[in-house]
């Protein structure tokens, strides 16, 4: 969406109240989200109100695909609606909507392209879209539609959409996601893997939300072809528990998660492990908190996200059982969950205090630089705080030394030269 406005002449303003369009990314996966939303939606339309009448504001994604006709009925300000799948329509879509004359050359005349694209080192890659997955709790095969991969074409225009300037930050983390990533299959992630493996500023590649079926055992052995895949896996389990993964629909055998984290660590001894779990799901029981208390204890599980269940009308879940644990009871049991796990970590995050790690800088701010390892993906993983360095960039790799662990991230020093 970003690519396709600038590419068309539009420019980003760096005030809300300034822009003539104020365009709200939205998600409609649960309830929280729909909440935030709706106080987005209202937020912005107050500062339109407050501030620059002459602003249209418009919802896109999700939710405004979800929730179409509600919105309507229910918030008839908004100027504009667009649903998933026509981000990159949306310069024609405003153009017919407002009479503006697109101009494909005025953004990379003024630079806006290079300037507002490549401030930061990595990028997202979409490889697929959609999912035919059948989970008990989600709501996303009915807002996105069943798995559709992309084509290689598509991947070589994202690649020029990204591509930097000379000057500008380096795109040295690359980073593939989709909603069921390890469902494109073997051969053609391993495509994937090697048409981006042989871009020469691309250190980095990084896989994200792949469903835990066997297939992942075997693209564990690419990790050995191509090196720059670093050492992380991102697998959410959603649960451990026979009984409710059964309810669930999802995968039930436990035995082959750890068939799993036991063959990441032997393909690569530092990879770290990120797993999510839905704590608060129709029919669980304390018995069942109790066997992912267990499983935490005997496997080694770095990164832990920890969802509280939203009992959405249209999932399965939704519509035939009833959300029988208050928010209360699901809040302490993702309490109890995320204790222990705060506790389980501090042995592994010992172990990695005064090593020395080479670190890709994310950002340079005032009075300090922000850097992250091979084994943290950006926004959602652990970040090293470093002391300003004159000469430092984004995109630099540094090594440094990881001094001191805070509750997630690291304060840390600088112990070597920068690799640019």
């Amino acid at each position: 969406m970003r690519s396709a406005l600038l590419q068309n002449g539009f420019r980003l303003s760096n005030e809300p109240q300034q822009a003539d369009f104020l365009l709200i990314n939205s998600c409609s996966f649960i309830r929280e989200a729909q909440e935030e939303t709706i106080a987005t939606v209202f937020e912005s339309l107050k500062l339109r109100d407050s501030k620059n009448k002459k602003m249209k504001v418009g919802l896109i994604g999700c939710f405004a695909e979800r929730f179409s006709e509600n919105v309507k009925t229910e918030i008839p300000e908004l100027d504009f609606m667009v649903g998933t799948g026509k981000y990159h329509e949306l310069p024609m879509i405003l153009s017919q909507a407002y009479g503006i004359e697109l101009n494909a050359h005025a953004a990379l005349q003024a630079g806006d392209m290079s300037d507002s694209q490549n401030k930061l080192p990595y990028a997202w890659f979409r490889i697929a879209q959609g999912c035919s997955r059948h989970c008990a709790f989600c709501i996303l095969p009915k807002i996105r539609g069943s798995l559709s991969p992309y084509d290689a074409s598509s991947l070589e225009r994202q690649w020029s959409e990204e591509s930097r300037s000379p000057g500008s930050t380096p795109l040295r983390e690359v980073i593939l996601v989709s909603q069921d990533t390890i469902s494109q299959g073997i051969d053609e992630l391993r495509n994937i893997i090697e048409f981006f493996s042989k871009k020469d500023e691309v250190q980095w590649i990084r896989l994200q939300y792949l469903f835990p079926d066997r297939r992942v055992l075997k693209l564990l052995d690419l990790f050995q072809e191509f090196p720059k895949l670093v050492p992380y896996l991102d697998i959410p389990f959603q649960h451990v528990s026979q009984r409710m993964l059964e309810k669930m629909k999802r995968p039930s055998d436990t035995g082959l998660f750890k068939e799993i984290l036991a063959k990441a660590v032997e393909v690569n001894p530092s990879t770290e492990i990120r797993t999510s779990l839905i704590l608060g799901f129709p029919g669980e029981e304390q018995e069942d908190v109790e066997t992912i208390r267990t499983f935490l204890t005997e496997n080694t599980i770095h990164k832990l996200a920890l969802f509280r269940y939203s009992h959405e009308t249209g999932t399965y879940a939704g519509d035939h059982f009833t959300d029988d644990l208050s928010d209360d009871q699901k809040i302490e049991r993702i309490n109890d969950i995320r204790n222990l796990h705060l506790q389980l970590r501090q042995q592994h995050r010992s172990d990695l205090t005064g090593t020395i790690q080479e670190l890709l800088v994310d950002e340079v701010a005032p009075g300090e630089i922000i850097a992250r390892r091979p084994q943290d993906a950006p926004e959602i993983d652990e970040i090293v705080f470093l002391p300003f360095k004159k000469g430092i960039k984004p995109g630099d790799f540094v090594q440094a030394s990881l001094d001191t662990p805070m509750e997630y991230d690291w304060m840390g020093s600088f112990a070597d030269q920068i690799t640019t």
